[in-house]
């Protein structure tokens, strides 16, 4: 292989080069954008009635897990879409009307928000699409393209930050400052789209936030399911009954592997429950089987190969194609089209359709994964570290982070790997290598874990000229953990590029430009150029 001619990041790998559906359609823009609009207006009345003391944390986090639901826009319906709209739009009209009536009975004159549009609640699919079209106008006639491009990163930011604090709901922890912080933020949208610096500001703090957040989620996950290890995970399965639990959502996982402990069901685990297996409480149930599946992203396969009941849990990404007959249920706030969904945690239906399920007819025998950490190992790892960088025995420390299951990404990091010298060493969150220089720490693709990975390591920031990240994947997530490190003094950052139905390509392209972001391209190519501007 020429690796000169191979443009290994040119494109972000996930399901919609499968699929091959890699934009969103005018009609879901249109959609989100009335979606935001109303919760913008929402959120301007919502703040006001805090000012009087009164504060509704059903529909503040409500409007949280709104927002947070719209990181997998590109999975929904139109259909679904509007009705999430129809449902913003009720939020802020009864929000303005609680608003008006306290202020009328304080004798105080009301703020105001110029509401742009005049919607009705009767208003169809059709129509709505038309109104968000409006707004989408009106955005690009009334603000430069630099500080559209600008709030337009806001946005991707603000939906990690809150699908982050909606995973923390999920440990029963309400973090009041962040909801606080969020629905400030977006009453004041309108009011500073035209100040480049103040939404400079808002990016920044809200990455800051979502940082902050992701090491409670970690910290969250320590308390409530004890240690974490280093362990090998089964990706085998067995002959008999058995049940998928996809998402993030740990305590799903628990409610499940609870109420089949005593029957000869099967559990195996998908997408980012990966990491559960390295906690101690989860491997006290014997009935935990294993993990299905290679890839979060284009689950298509995995599901539609998996032979019994499938949960998808709160904050899932929800990659359904509706086709699956009944075998697939959700919990979660926006349940898809052909999807059954469980109210007030009854899983019984999940149950019943496993038991009458097939399941897997013999077992079939797969390469485990070696997971997790162990803390004392970590501070000394990152000790010994910090000791030759200090020394200048390492050069270069080179992080590469999260994965998204591509084959060409993981010929990227084989190349990466095999040819960094030995004045340099790696820190992998999930390639591995044979190489002395070369250490892999698999926290199961988890965000929030490697935050608190890292969060060790950047304790210290007097080498973080010497470090270099490379992120395979982009998404909100990716996008959020970049600002952030720049916002400590991280110089040295090259991303993938960014799927369009992530990030617009004139967005991504100022994104790049304002936090002097590098686009990987081939791993020799990126190595030469890295030691090219840092050869002093």
């Amino acid at each position: 292989m020429n690796n000169s001619e191979y443009n290994f990041f040119n494109f972000d790998s996930d399901d919609c080069t499968s699929r091959g559906v890699c934009t969103l359609s005018p009609g879901i823009v249109s959609l989100q954008e009335l979606v935001l609009h109303f919760i913008k207006l929402a959120s301007f009345y919502i703040v006001g009635l805090s000012d009087f003391g009164l504060h509704n944390h059903k529909i503040e986090d409500e409007i949280i897990n709104n927002i947070a639901s719209l990181i997998y826009i590109n999975e929904y319906s139109e259909k679904q879409v509007y009705e999430l709209a129809m449902q913003c739009y009720y939020i802020f009209s009864n929000s303005k009307n609680r608003y008006k009536f306290e202020c009328s009975q304080k004798n105080i004159v009301p703020d105001r928000i110029e509401e742009f549009i005049d919607f009705d609640a009767n208003y169809t699919l059709s129509k709505s699409i038309s109104f968000g079209d409006i707004l989408l106008r009106r955005l690009y006639n009334r603000i430069s393209n630099e500080n559209r491009n600008l709030s337009h990163i806001l946005f991707t930011v603000l939906k990690s930050a809150c699908q982050n604090i909606s995973k923390l709901f999920d440990f029963n922890i309400r973090d009041e400052f962040a909801v606080s912080d969020v629905l400030n933020l977006l009453a004041k949208w309108h009011q500073v789209e035209n100040d480049k610096i103040i939404l400079s500001d808002f990016v920044n703090s809200l990455s800051i936030l979502d940082s902050r957040i992701q090491l409670k989620i970690a910290n969250a996950l320590f308390s409530d399911f004890g240690e974490i290890s280093d362990v090998m995970v089964s990706h085998s399965t067995r002959k008999g009954k058995c049940i998928l639990v996809s998402g993030n959502n740990f305590n799903d996982l628990i409610n499940i592997l609870e109420i089949t402990k005593d029957k000869d069901i099967d559990i195996y685990t998908h997408s980012g429950l990966l990491i559960s297996h390295s906690f101690e409480k989860f491997r006290n149930y014997p009935n935990l089987k294993g993990h299905y599946g290679r890839s979060s992203e284009n689950c298509i396969v995995d599901y539609g190969t998996f032979p019994g009941a499938i949960l998808l849990t709160k904050n899932s990404k929800n990659n359904t194609e509706y086709l699956y007959r009944g075998k697939i249920f959700s919990n979660d706030y926006i349940t898809p089209q052909g999807v059954i969904k469980i109210e007030n945690n009854d899983y019984r239906p999940l149950i019943e359709s496993a038991i009458s399920s097939t399941g897997f007819k013999k077992g079939r025998q797969k390469p485990d994964t070696y997971l997790g950490f162990n803390n004392e190992d970590l501070e000394i790892l990152f000790n010994k570290l910090l000791e030759r960088l200090e020394s200048g025995k390492i050069r270069r420390l080179y992080i590469a982070g999260i994965n998204s299951f591509s084959d060409v990404q993981k010929e990227y990091f084989d190349v990466f790997f095999e040819n960094i010298r030995t004045d340099e060493f790696a820190l992998s969150f999930y390639y591995e290598s044979n190489k002395n220089n070369v250490v892999t720490i698999n926290i199961g693709n988890y965000v929030p874990l490697a935050t608190y990975v890292l969060s060790k390591l950047l304790s210290c920031r007097k080498y973080l000229d010497k470090m270099f990240f490379i992120f395979p994947t982009c998404d909100a997530t990716s996008i959020s953990g970049v600002i952030k490190l720049k916002n400590i003094g991280v110089k040295n950052i090259y991303i993938a590029s960014c799927s369009p139905k992530v990030i617009n390509p004139s967005v991504f392209e100022t994104f790049m430009d304002k936090y002097d972001i590098k686009v990987s391209s081939n791993p020799l190519e990126d190595l030469k150029q890295i030691r090219k501007n840092t050869s002093q």
